[in-house]
């Protein structure tokens, strides 16, 4: 399953996109000869000093979290000292409402010159004229396809131009509260390794208190990579590539996969909405098990630094341990000044940095070389994260709008008594009208 090139957001009211301000300084000429008067040293330092410009200062944005704010407040500092000509000013913005913020600001003047992005939105954003492709001069094509894994950066191209780079790369993998499984006389130190023994820990670790949840085996209701994992090893369908629609509705095994990943849910009753919520429950240790990205091997240790956990590959299904990727990317806005953004870009998406990043946070690199780093690989969670791209393929649903649509659809199928083929075909319908949906 790969991204289409029809798979760009839509909806977003981006008429009216400035296209590129950041004026440049004329150069000023040094006089062959000193006018009357004046020394040829006195001309020279008047030249100079015509022409030194302040820095250029750029706005980032990028969607919050404790160690990836950590991390870049860092990079930034270096970044500055690498490029005395450039300042960043930054702006950590909460996930739940990135989207809401960003997307508006993109056809006003407060619009950020860099940001991040969902891989899925570039191409919409690229053809409205709300970002601009990266300035080869600094970012050179050939670069980026040789040096970055290919699934990472397919998605930021668009007429055959780059508007992005990645900053991470996200699988689904397991994380376990360790003295919770313990104490369900469970193996702590491996986790469970197929969707069986999944299932089976996730009833062990659910307590209840009469009809009260005191303890959820497993803290999610469908987080869809996590889902669209689960259709694929399950041999299901979701997106036709030569037609260019989703299909899930109309494919009676997708269909089967989401029952029975809802069932735990729906029958077995390991969570529900009254309680405590997926990671803030897990960082708790209120919630045995969590699927999640990466990126949480770095958070969980910044917001619960009590907490032991284990870190396991996604569950299998025979021998698939198929894991939907997901990613971001770097993008800059029309107004920014080309050279200067692309600058910034390349440096946060160099090797040194990716490295450091994935140091930090857990977040996956982009750059090939680095999925064979050893000094990466120490950390046992990391070469876990690392092993779980063998497996991996791109998810499609990589919008606001088109996750938006797919997450309510399934949070209806576990909280009603609606038949699910009813409630899939109607997001079905509605997934594939947003893909043909102008901006």
């Amino acid at each position: 399953m790969k991204k289409s090139a029809k798979m760009m957001l839509m909806g977003l009211g981006l008429a009216a996109v400035l296209g590129g301000c950041g004026a440049k300084a004329e150069d000023a000429a040094t006089a062959s000869k000193a006018p009357q008067g004046e020394s040829v040293a006195e001309v020279e330092s008047s030249a100079a000093q015509e022409t030194t410009k302040d820095p250029v200062t750029l706005t980032y944005w990028q969607h919050s979290s404790a160690a990836r704010d950590e991390m870049m407040t860092e990079l930034v500092k270096d970044f500055e000292a690498q490029n005395p000509d450039i300042k960043i000013k930054l702006e950590f913005i909460p996930e739940g409402d990135y989207s809401q913020k960003l997307i508006p600001s993109l056809a006003t003047d407060t619009a950020p010159d860099v940001f991040q992005i969902q891989s899925g939105m570039v191409a919409k954003l690229a053809e409205a004229g709300a970002i601009q492709p990266l300035d080869e001069t600094v970012m050179p094509a050939d670069m980026i396809e040789k040096e970055f894994v290919p699934a990472t950066v397919n998605g930021l191209k668009y007429n055959d131009q780059y508007y992005g780079m990645p900053t991470d790369v996200q699988t689904i993998i397991l994380f376990w509260n360790k003295a919770l499984v313990a104490e369900a006389g469970l193996d702590a130190e491996n986790g469970p390794q197929t969707w069986e023994e999944f299932f089976d820990w996730a009833r062990k670790l659910t307590k209840r208190d009469g009809d009260a949840l005191v303890q959820s085996g497993w803290g999610g209701k469908g987080y869809i990579p996590e889902l669209l994992s689960f259709i694929e090893q399950k041999g299901g369908k979701f997106y036709d590539e030569a037609t260019g629609q989703f299909v899930f509705a109309d494919d009676a095994t997708a269909l089967d996969a989401i029952r029975e990943y809802a069932s735990l849910y729906k029958d077995d009753k390991v969570y529900d909405t009254e309680f405590v919520k997926n990671w803030a429950g897990f960082r708790q240790g209120l919630i045995g098990m969590m699927l999640g990205h990466p990126a949480m091997i770095g958070n969980l240790p910044q917001t619960a630094p009590d907490l032991d956990f284990g870190v396991g590959m996604i569950p299998a299904n025979g021998d698939s341990r198929a894991t939907c990727v997901t990613s971001w990317g770097y993008v800059a806005s029309a107004k920014a000044p080309s050279a200067e953004a692309t600058r910034f870009i390349e440096f946060l998406s160099s090797e040194e940095v990716e490295k450091k990043w994935t140091q930090k946070t857990g977040e996956l690199p982009a750059r090939s070389v680095l999925l064979n780093d050893e000094e990466l690989k120490q950390d046992p969670k990391v070469a876990v994260a690392i092993q779980s791209l063998e497996d991996s393929f791109v998810g499609v649903v990589q919008t606001p709008a088109l996750n938006t649509i797919l997450s309510d659809s399934y949070t209806e199928y576990l909280k009603t008594d609606r038949p699910l083929e009813e409630i899939m075909k109607e997001a079905q319908d509605k997934m594939n009208t947003e893909l043909t949906n102008p901006v």
